[in-house]
C-alpha cells in the first residue's frame, strides 16, 4: 500500500507526535459513550469543556455549545471562527468492549490501543495540537476552523450535532463552509502512513415501522390478522422495496446496504395472548447515486397498506464532493507533495458527518487504524506525523 511505514512512533523526525499521543490518551480515558441505552452524557459534556478549554488557552477563538443534550465545539484562529475550510470530527464513542478497561489507553509497538483510539480521538488530538501550534506561530493564519461534536455515533439528530451548528451559524453570520474535511479513519488496512482521501461518502437512513394489534386469546377464531403476521409481511415487502430502490450489488463494491437490525413484537413466554404492539427497525447506508427520498416514500406506502406507521428517525443521502472544488485540489496536492505519490482517492462506506456538508463539499480523510467499535480497536501511531505534515502544506496553499 502507498505509504506503509514501520517507523518508531515518537521518533525525532516528528516531535509533534508526542504531544498528540499524550493528548489522545487523555481523551481516550474519558468514557464519552453515546448511542446506547445508558449514555454517559456527563462525560461527553466534560470532554467538550476540556476541548474548549484546551483550544481557548492556546489562543484560539472558541464557541462551546453545551445547552443541549450533546455538546460541540467550534474553534478558529483569531478573527477566523467562520473560515471557509472546516476540519471536523467527533469525541463521542460507542460502548466499550468488553468493559471499561478500554478507557485505559495503552501503547504497544506502533499502536495506541483503547476505545476511540481509531474512531476518532487520535485525529481529534491531532487537530487540537495542530491548531494550537499554528496559532502560536502567529499570522497570517490559514482560513481553517475546527468543528468537533459529541453525538456523531448516534446520528447527530439532536443539538448540537453538525447540522445544528451549521444552521445556527448560518442564521447568525451567514457562514456556510466551502469545504469540510472529516478526519474519520481512511487508512483501512491499519498500517498506512497516508490515509486515502474519500471524495464520496454513504449516507444514513434509520426508520421504524410500528404497529398496534388487538390483544386477544390466541385460541379463538375471532382474532383478526395479528400484529406478528403484519410485521412479518412488512419485512418481506421491505426487502422487495430495497431491491427496487437501492444499488445492493456492484462490480467494484460501491453499493448501498440495507439491514433489519431488530424486530420486537409479542412477549416471550406468553403463548395465549396475541401481540398488542411491535416495531420493525430499518437501517440503510445509501450511496450518493441512490434516491432515498423515493425509498422513504415507498416504505411509508408499504407500511400504510398493512395498517402500520413508518417513522423516520434519520434520512441523510450520500454525498459526492464536486470535483471542481478548489480546496479539494489543494488537499490532493498537499498529500502528493508530502507523500511523494499521488493521493489515493477512495470512497467511504461508513456514514460520517460529511453528509451534512452544504452541497456535498466534503471529504473524509483521516489516519490509519484497526477495529473501530471492537475490542481490537487501535490506532497506527506512524500515521500521525504524515497527517500533520499534510495539514502544514495544505494550510500554506490556502494562505496563498
Amino acid at each position: 500500500m502507498v505509504g506503509e511505514s514501520t517507523a518508531n512512533p515518537v521518533n525525532d523526525d516528528d516531535r509533534r507526535v508526542r504531544p498528540v499521543l499524550e493528548l489522545a490518551k487523555e481523551l481516550i480515558a474519558m468514557p464519552t459513550v453515546t448511542n446506547c441505552a445508558v449514555e454517559r452524557l456527563d462525560e461527553v459534556h466534560a470532554c467538550g469543556r476540556f476541548i474548549a478549554d484546551f483550544l481557548g488557552k492556546a489562543g484560539l477563538e472558541v464557541r462551546l455549545y453545551d445547552d443541549g443534550a450533546y455538546p460541540s465545539v467550534l474553534a478558529g484562529f483569531p478573527g477566523g471562527l467562520t473560515a471557509p475550510v472546516t476540519l471536523g470530527g467527533h469525541f463521542d464513542v460507542v460502548q466499550p468492549e468488553p468493559d471499561d478497561r478500554q478507557f485505559e489507553p495503552q501503547v504497544e509497538g506502533d499502536y495506541l490501543w483503547g476505545r476511540g483510539s481509531a474512531d476518532m480521538k487520535t485525529v481529534v488530538a491531532s487537530y487540537m495540537v495542530w491548531m494550537a501550534a499554528v496559532v502560536r506561530k502567529g499570522p497570517p493564519f490559514p482560513p481553517v476552523n475546527l468543528l468537533l461534536v459529541g453525538n456523531e455515533e448516534n446520528g447527530e439528530t439532536e443539538s448540537w450535532g453538525t447540522p445544528h451548528v451549521l444552521k445556527a451559524m448560518e442564521a447568525e453570520s451567514g457562514w456556510v463552509p466551502q469545504f469540510m474535511i472529516l478526519g474519520e479513519r481512511t487508512g483501512e488496512g491499519g498500517n498506512e502512513a497516508f490515509g486515502s482521501v474519500c471524495t464520496e461518502n454513504r449516507g444514513v437512513l434509520r426508520m421504524r415501522i410500528e404497529g398496534r394489534g388487538e390483544r386477544g386469546h390466541s385460541g379463538t377464531s375471532a382474532v383478526p390478522m395479528d400484529l406478528v403476521d403484519r410485521l412479518i409481511e412488512a419485512r418481506t415487502a421491505v426487502a422487495a422495496t430495497f431491491k427496487r430502490h437501492l444499488t445492493l450489488s456492484s462490480i467494484d463494491g460501491w453499493e448501498s446496504t440495507a439491514r433489519v437490525p431488530f424486530l420486537n413484537v409479542g412477549e416471550p413466554g406468553v403463548y395465549n395472548i396475541t401481540a398488542g404492539e411491535g416495531v420493525l427497525g430499518l437501517e440503510v447506508r445509501p450511496i450518493p447515486e441512490d434516491d432515498i427520498g423515493a425509498l422513504v416514500a415507498n416504505l411509508k406506502t408499504v407500511a400504510a397498506e398493512l395498517g402500520l406507521e413508518a417513522v423516520v428517525e434519520l434520512a441523510d443521502a450520500g454525498i459526492a464532493c464536486p470535483s471542481d472544488n478548489p480546496h479539494l485540489a489543494d488537499l490532493l496536492a498537499a498529500v502528493e507533495c508530502t507523500s511523494g505519490a499521488p493521493a489515493v482517492v477512495a470512497r467511504k462506506k461508513p456514514g460520517t458527518s460529511a453528509r451534512f456538508a452544504p452541497g456535498g463539499n466534503a471529504v473524509v480523510w483521516g489516519q490509519s487504524g484497526i477495529g473501530p467499535h471492537s475490542k481490537e480497536e487501535r490506532h497506527f501511531i506512524p500515521s500521525i506525523g504524515p497527517y500533520l505534515r499534510v495539514l502544514d502544506v495544505f494550510a500554506t496553499r490556502l494562505i496563498k
